[in-house]
C-alpha cells in the first residue's frame, strides 16, 4: 500500500511539468478544397500495379488524380531494394529506403497514394568482370 502511495504521488507531481505533443492537423488551402469538392463530381477509382518502384507511369497517375479526377493509387510490389544504385552508395535496405522516399515524394506531387506489398526483391546480380 505504501508503494501505491509513492507512485501516486510521483504521478501528481510529474504529470503538471510534462507536455504531450500531437500532429498539428494539416491546413488545407482554397484551392486544395476546390480541387476536394470538384473530386466529388468523379465516382470512380484506379488500381496501378507494377513490380518495381521504376516501373511507374507518373504521367498517367497524375493524369487520372488532377485531370479526371480519380482516386489513385500505385501498388509497388517490391521497394526496390534489389535494384542498382548507380549515383550513389545505397544498396539493398538503404536503397529501398531511398526509393520508398522518391515515391512518396511523387505522390505528393501527382496527386496519388502510395502503397506498397510486403514482397521482398530478390536483388540485382551483375557478373563479375
Amino acid at each position: 500500500m505504501q508503494r501505491r502511495s509513492i507512485y501516486f504521488l510521483l504521478l501528481v507531481l510529474i504529470l503538471p511539468f510534462t507536455t504531450v505533443r500531437a500532429q498539428a492537423p494539416k491546413r488545407y488551402t482554397s484551392g486544395e478544397i476546390y480541387e476536394a469538392i470538384k473530386k466529388l463530381n468523379f465516382l470512380g477509382s484506379a488500381l496501378y500495379i507494377a513490380a518495381h518502384p521504376d516501373d511507374e507511369n507518373t504521367l498517367f497517375i497524375s493524369y487520372l488524380a488532377n485531370e479526371r479526377k480519380a482516386n489513385v493509387a500505385y501498388l509497388s510490389l517490391t521497394r526496390g531494394d534489389g535494384g542498382q544504385n548507380l549515383i550513389g552508395p545505397e544498396i539493398r535496405e538503404l536503397l529501398g529506403l531511398l526509393r520508398t522516399q522518391e515515391l512518396l515524394a511523387a505522390r505528393r506531387i501527382d496527386g496519388g497514394k502510395q502503397m506498397f506489398t510486403r514482397a521482398n526483391d530478390f536483388g540485382f546480380f551483375q557478373k563479375p568482370c
